[in-house]
């Protein structure tokens, strides 16, 4: 990890999950996994049979979102795959046996508290969150940025420039709680406000960038510096999710969260023509340093809780 920066590599070995993303046909899917640092890339490790694995296979592009404190590192990749049922990747994983070793040895350490969480719940544990049910993932890291409350501290590779946006922001009228597809313990868990993963796809891909979030009788809000939003190099309206999560610190049974997958309508105070002051109003209510606003339109609810997981398509 020598061409990172200190500050980046800190981040990645110090954060305790990263919010990993595929693209599918519903739109970005992210959600957050324990990780690793190593040679280079970063290693998590996914059910065979999950959204993220089979996205993978079709289309190798990945993005993440580490936080740490108030830094963040955002990052976009492509993914390698080892499953050692699989004879398509066999001979990669014996070429790379050492890097793969050096990969194993350092995710087992920085994700001790978990494997210890596994052996405690040993006789309720999956067999698809067991080692014989995962594949490891390496991805290699093409861009970074390091990000702050503030915006865009420093950036690797090539982003986007100017944050774009919808000329005129109104609140619509009241309408359904765009949680209300969750289930009531998932609901409770998540809570109506708080720090998030916002996926957006852009020209290059999805970036997955910090956000706050908030939910009310109007909608469901992401607010971020434009600055950071202009990582994405997205559209003023652009395929988004928004992962937010009650996380455990070592018991994969107590993970709690939802994805929301939709439409991101993108509105930066600077660049309305009009309803700018009730925009910022309502993102000073949200996030006081943010000048981006997102309004989520979620087509689509995903969530977690502990080994159990399902999702539902919203009207």
């Amino acid at each position: 990890m020598s061409f990172l920066s200190t500050a980046v590599r800190s981040v990645l070995e110090r954060g305790a999950f990263c919010v990993a993303a595929a693209m599918t046909p519903s739109g970005p899917h992210a959600t957050p996994l324990v990780f690793a640092a190593s040679g280079g890339r970063l290693w998590l490790t996914t059910s065979r049979r999950s959204v993220k694995a089979r996205a993978w296979q079709r289309d190798p592009v990945a993005a993440g979102l580490v936080r740490h404190e108030d830094l963040a590192v955002t990052f976009t990749g492509t993914v390698r795959t080892y499953d050692a049922l699989d004879r398509r990747t066999w001979g990669a994983a014996v070429a790379e046996a050492t890097t793969i070793a050096r990969a194993t040895a350092a995710f087992a350490r920085k994700n001790a508290r978990f494997f210890a969480g596994y052996a405690f719940d040993a006789r309720e544990v999956p067999l698809a969150w067991t080692p014989p049910g995962r594949v490891l993932v390496g991805i290699d890291l093409e861009r970074t940025a390091l990000l702050d409350p503030g915006g865009v501290q420093e950036g690797r590779g090539r982003w986007g420039g100017t944050p774009r946006s919808r000329a005129t922001f109104r609140r619509p009228p009241a309408g359904d709680d765009p949680l209300d597809a969750l289930p009531t313990s998932v609901a409770a868990a998540v809570g109506r406000q708080g720090e998030g993963g916002l996926t957006i796809v852009g020209e290059r891909g999805p970036v997955v960038l910090p956000a706050r979030w908030r939910v009310d009788e109007h909608g469901l809000w992401a607010a971020l510096p434009s600055e950071t939003l202009a990582l994405a190099d997205a559209e003023a309206e652009a395929p988004v999710a928004l992962t937010i999560d009650a996380p455990s610190i070592w018991r994969a049974r107590d993970m709690v969260g939802a994805l929301l997958q939709g439409t991101g309508s993108c509105f930066v105070v600077g660049m309305l023509g009009s309803g700018a002051g009730s925009c910022e109003r309502l993102l000073r209510s949200i996030d006081p340093s943010a000048d981006a606003l997102v309004r989520i339109d979620p087509r689509r609810v995903v969530w977690w809780e502990g080994w159990s997981s399902g999702s539902t398509a919203r009207a």
